[in-house]
């Protein structure tokens, strides 16, 4: 299978070097620092595993048009990815988004309707240029966007299992979509104010109930909404946290880096929609907030934390 990585970021290297092992054909679109990296020495993948491969890697979408465009850039980078992208997108291809956040399926439907709605509960890390830690391993869910499946989905989770990224396959992308966000909700927002690894969220015992509280907000939201959910995501929660604890979730990777964070599409959008419903939000409000004040000091080079602590 020809898979182009749109977004060869933490999760995005590491599903490449798992499905580059694995025999496909893959090229990674990223960073030109990471690009070069990875043509010079290779892709690097430590952690859970520990191999290099050789995916290609370049900064700009080749001409051909790949069997699957897996979108795994940040939210907020949607839509001019693909508008970068879309020379490349045949009339074969389908799109893939395992990003976090919603409203990114949303988008790739204006290019095609062969769209895979997709979450991964995989924990990932890119510590360099060219290396990637996998700090957890999860479950991957794809299927159809917003509902319903296709042989070419159950050919891709075929490969992805055999490449070694257990995946499944559902019929109700857009309910894993919200389950998954809620997720995030509790992760990313609660992990990035306070922090954290991931673990700390399950062992401490004052958060317990907070985090089911926030989950609360996007599961009401969601069920006003008509999305019915497969799992119940305080059961995918508890389980993500188990998976990945000693992961600092990606939000709070972003902060230390110093970058952007994808919150306005996790507990921002989670406000967004109650709105739409008439509902509010308090807690994922605040919690939305208060990541964005800690992006607003990023822009202050004395106020800049690069150790997460």
């Amino acid at each position: 299978m020809k898979v182009y990585v749109l977004g060869a970021g933490s999760i995005g290297s590491l599903l490449g070097a798992l499905l580059t092992r694995g025999g496909h054909e893959v090229t990674l679109i990223g960073r030109e620092e990471h690009v070069k990296a990875v043509k010079e020495k290779g892709l690097l993948v430590t952690g859970m595993e520990e191999f290099r491969v050789y995916p290609k890697a370049t900064t700009l979408a080749p001409k051909e048009p790949p069997d699957l465009l897996l979108l795994t850039v940040k939210s907020y980078s949607t839509k001019t990815a693909l508008e970068c992208a879309k020379h490349c997108i045949g009339r074969e291809t389908w799109i893939m988004s395992l990003q976090n956040g919603l409203g990114n399926e949303e988008l790739a439907l204006k290019y095609t309707d062969r769209v895979i709605g997709g979450i991964t509960t995989n924990g990932a890390m890119l510590t360099d240029w060219g290396k990637v830690r996998w700090t957890g391993k999860g479950i991957t869910v794809i299927g159809k966007y917003p509902t319903g499946i296709d042989p070419f989905i159950e050919e891709v989770a075929e490969a992805f299992n055999r490449a070694g990224i257990e995946t499944h396959t559902t019929e109700n992308a857009v309910g894993w979509k919200w389950a998954k966000a809620i997720v995030n909700s509790v992760i990313n927002g609660l992990g990035t104010v306070l922090e954290v690894r991931n673990g700390f969220l399950k062992d401490n015992p004052y958060l317990e109930g907070i985090s089911v509280e926030v989950a609360r907000e996007g599961c009401i939201t969601a069920q006003q909404l008509g999305i019915e959910f497969e799992v119940h995501p305080l059961e995918l929660l508890w389980d993500t946290i188990e998976r990945t604890r000693e992961n600092y979730n990606s939000t709070l990777q972003d902060i230390m880096r110093g970058r952007k964070t994808e919150i306005d599409y996790i507990n921002g959008k989670i406000v967004e929609y109650a709105q739409l419903v008439g509902l509010e939000a308090p807690r994922n409000e605040l919690i939305w907030a208060l990541v964005k004040a800690k992006e607003a000091k990023i822009d202050k080079p004395e106020a800049r934390n690069t150790d997460g602590g």
